[in-house]
């Protein structure tokens, strides 16, 4: 089994890779920055080492030292929003590729990447339409340019949901209390279960390269009206009411502007508010399979329904 270094580990997805690669009985250290919460990690007993992405790992740092004797590199950290598409290629491309250089000087035989599906961009667009998906892309070339001896894997999730997920949480709690909203477009939507992309994270980690990134989604390609009834049937009854487009992108310019006085972070900001209101996300999944061995283990129908029941056991809904 590898010793693998993992980034992002307190953080949604993170979490759930942390869990799977130590059912995989991997041995792993988790990264963690100075303000890091790190309660999904503790009850795992993930060793930490503190380290700052932002700075080059090259030389006798504490990146490189936390590196010593690592076999993989799995790469979960990144940030999905930001003021402006400087703060995304920084972290998300200049980031991977400072930890890229810092692997392979300390040895690393395999870096993981976790990328995005908006690195591909929406079915039909060609290529990323937003600054998070062209900088996503950006690391994926950084990769590539900075892994010396290394073999890779590009890993591309799409729409994640799942226990501990604060993304959709207000949508279930408004579901919870009867009204389930979901974007009245024609658009197809192929989510993942984090357990889902845990389990092919953790099946990169070993195993031949693959030759270009792999999409990892759900098999279930649905339309939002069919995703808004199986979210219903989750929380147990209720109204789907379908919002138009021009709502969708209200609601995202809003978020933008009130996340500065309420000092967080928008659950929708203009990027997502165009991606729910306007784009198809899908991607066939075959090929993941065949170079992975992998497939989803939770229907949509089964992955909403136990998230629903995660929310109401945590007391968040």
């Amino acid at each position: 089994m590898a010793r693998v270094f993992l980034t992002g580990g307190t953080g949604f997805l993170g979490s759930h890779i942390a869990e799977a690669l130590l059912a995989g009985k991997h041995s792993v250290v988790c990264s963690v920055r100075a303000t890091s919460k790190t309660k999904w990690l503790d009850p795992l007993g993930v060793p930490t080492v503190e380290v700052d992405l932002s700075v080059d790992g090259a030389g006798r740092g504490p990146l490189a030292e936390a590196l010593e004797g690592v076999d993989c590199v799995v790469h979960c950290a990144g940030v999905t929003s930001a003021p402006g598409i400087e703060r995304f290629m920084e972290v998300n491309a200049e980031g991977t590729a400072r930890l890229a250089r810092a692997a392979d000087g300390a040895g690393v035989s395999r870096f993981v990447l976790i990328s995005s599906l908006a690195s591909r961009g929406p079915d039909g667009a060609g290529g990323p339409t937003s600054p998070y998906g062209l900088s996503k892309l950006a690391g994926e070339r950084r990769l590539a340019e900075c892994r010396g001896g290394m073999t890779t894997a590009v890993l591309r999730p799409g729409g994640i949901y799942g226990p501990r997920d604060t993304g959709l949480l207000s949508l279930f709690k408004v579901a919870a209390r009867g009204w389930t909203i979901v974007p009245g477009t024609d658009a197809t939507v192929q989510p993942v279960h984090a357990g889902d992309a845990a389990a092919a994270a953790t099946a990169a980690v070993s195993g031949p390269e693959p030759d270009e990134p792999l999409p990892v989604l759900g098999e279930d390609a649905v339309s939002w009206g069919d995703l808004g009834e199986m979210m219903r049937e989750a929380v147990g009854g209720g109204r789907v009411v379908r919002l138009p487009r021009w709502l969708i992108r209200l609601g995202g310019l809003t978020g933008e502007l009130t996340a500065p006085l309420t000092g967080g972070r928008p659950f929708m900001d203009r990027r997502r508010a165009r991606d729910l209101a306007e784009h198809t996300w899908t991607s066939e999944i075959t090929e993941t399979t065949r170079r992975l061995g992998w497939r989803p283990r939770f229907s949509l129908r089964q992955g909403l329904a136990a998230t629903a029941a995660w929310y109401r056991e945590a007391g968040w809904i």
